[in-house]
């Protein structure tokens, strides 16, 4: 099997070619090139030498990463693209490839575009272009190529189920009267009906099945509101999904460099919130750009758990991730009434965790009345492991009801302390200095916006493939057309600078010339 191909520097018999049409610094010529530098020898070895001739799979990567910079995902726009728009010819090679084709390639090959993803950015940083020092993450939801109507709870299923399989059995009984001189192919499209709703059946029974076991991993008090997508099972039930309140979507995660907006890392998951994709993404940038112990990393308070910070304690990792809830970090309390009570409840209407003061060297607390609160027991619960410390006695305090909860009947505080809550107090310390609190304004005016460009200028707000691998290669795709379009603009304020530099150069030399002239004229009279 051969390739289709074309040069697009041929001239044709008229005497042009498909090169004179394209300015030098259009962006399709650019990603030519930059495919041009790909290492693609793993695309072209799925291809055989038997069969029909296949399009250039290079030209075909190229209108597809093309494509996504312009925010264009639909195989029958970019179809139409390839034959009238030319940048999209161009970039095509003019091979006009029908949608049927683009779509086939784009889900044979999604698998590779992890690694065409890893070399672009190592690429980038090979070249100068960035050197990933300071890398910020963040997450967005993104919904799944289904509709919500299509997600059913055990109840909805188990009935819709029971619907099928009664149609099933009406219509079989329906052929079994069948009388032999009834026209035939009346026959045949009553047994057609029934295939396809016995093949219904067994996907149902099938999402029945994955529905059950998705929620024996659930806690108790959602399983029941859990639900399936039929046509979509590895997308969940998702809030605020573009401006939705229950939709099926992915989570998708991305860590970019600070400094040039570039996509080092990327993932799409099916929790619905980041609290524990900071090691994930982690790994994943050290991979991409190389291991480096002083680059700095930055989150926002949706990766703050006490897994993920005790993963950064033990690894030494220079992160800053912001604290959803500084008023539980007890270092943040006052200590044996260096404060006055009374002025602390000035600010607030009760005392919260964070007016306790933990002792770590005597193992207590310190209310702000100065009451110590001791070790009690341990406890382990649903993988929490730590302490219980409690007072001697609440009923003479002044402050009781301001400080035990409405629901208290013991007459004691307590106050539950994981074993790695010292991790979240470390964290604490650092968010108080200056330079912390200027990394994580860094990262809400980087990351941030990276998500808002895709989501609304290339308008990447829902998936055009299905399941989670699937869907995976395809924001990967998303995050090369991404990185494409920030190195291109990089190159071409580069090139602005440059050209803008020799000017200045040359007006310079003409002012100079100028007063040269001007010193040697004669003075008038």
């Amino acid at each position: 099997m051969g390739f289709i191909t074309n040069n697009r520097e041929q001239i044709s018999f008229i005497g042009y070619s498909l090169d004179d049409f394209v300015s030098q610094g259009a962006k399709c010529r650019f990603i030519v090139e930059l495919v041009s530098e790909l290492d693609l020898r793993t695309l072209y070895e799925q291809y055989s030498d038997q069969g029909n001739d296949a399009f250039d799979p290079a030209a075909m990567l190229a209108a597809w990463f093309f494509a996504y910079s312009e925010g264009v995902t639909s195989t029958r726009k970019l179809e139409a693209r390839c034959q009238r728009d030319l940048h999209y010819i161009y970039v095509s090679a003019n091979l006009r490839p029908d949608h049927s084709s683009l779509s086939r390639f784009r889900k044979k090959h999604l698998q590779l575009l992890a690694e065409y993803f890893l070399q672009i950015v190592q690429l980038a940083m090979g070249r100068g272009i960035a050197d990933f020092k300071s890398i910020a993450m963040d997450g967005s939801k993104i919904q799944a190529s289904s509709s919500p109507k299509r997600s059913k709870d055990t109840e909805s299923l188990s009935r819709y189920l029971s619907e099928i399989r009664k149609d099933i059995a009406e219509y079989m009984q329906h052929c079994d009267l069948w009388d032999e001189n009834d026209d035939i192919s009346a026959l045949e499209a009553v047994r057609e009906k029934v295939s396809r709703l016995q093949q219904l059946e067994k996907t149902l029974t099938e999402r029945h099945e994955q529905l059950q076991n998705r929620k024996g991993e659930l806690k108790a008090e959602y399983r029941d509101a859990h639900k399936i997508n039929i046509t979509e099972p590895d997308a969940i039930m998702m809030d605020k999904v573009n401006g939705k309140k229950k939709v099926p979507a992915y989570n998708a995660q991305i860590s970019i460099d600070t400094e040039t907006h570039l996509i080092c890392a990327n993932d799409v998951v099916q929790d619905r919130n980041d609290q524990n994709q900071f090691s994930k993404q982690h790994e994943k940038v050290e991979h991409t750009v190389g291991a480096d112990t002083e680059r700095a990393y930055i989150a926002d308070a949706g990766y703050h758990s006490l897994e993920q910070l005790e993963y950064i304690e033990s690894n030494q990792i220079n992160a800053v991730v912001a604290d959803p809830h500084p008023e539980n970090r007890s270092i943040n309390g006052t200590c044996g009434g260096d404060e006055n009570p009374k002025e602390k409840l000035k600010e607030k209407e009760r005392f919260d965790r964070s007016d306790f003061t933990f002792h770590s060297e005597g193992d207590f607390y310190e209310c702000p009345a100065g009451e110590k609160l001791r070790f009690e027991r341990r406890y382990n619960r649903s993988g929490w492991k730590g302490k219980t410390h409690k007072t001697d006695n609440c009923s003479n305090c002044t402050y009781r009801t301001k400080c035990l909860p409405a629901n208290n009947k013991s007459g004691v505080r307590r106050i539950h302390r994981d074993d790695r809550e010292i991790y979240a107090e470390k964290m604490y310390e650092k968010l108080q200095s200056n330079h912390a609190k200027e990394r994580l304004k860094i990262r809400s005016t980087t990351v941030e916006p990276i998500l808002g460009n895709i989501k609304e200028n290339l308008g990447f707000r829902r998936f055009r493939l299905r399941g989670l691998q699937q869907v995976r290669g395809e924001f990967n795709l998303m995050c090369i057309a991404h990185n494409i379009n920030k190195i291109y603009s990089l190159f071409m304020f580069s090139a602005l600078v440059c050209i803008l530099s020799i000017k200045a150069q040359v007006v310079t030399e003409e002012y100079r010339n100028y007063f040269v002239r001007r010193q040697n004229l004669p003075l008038r009279g």
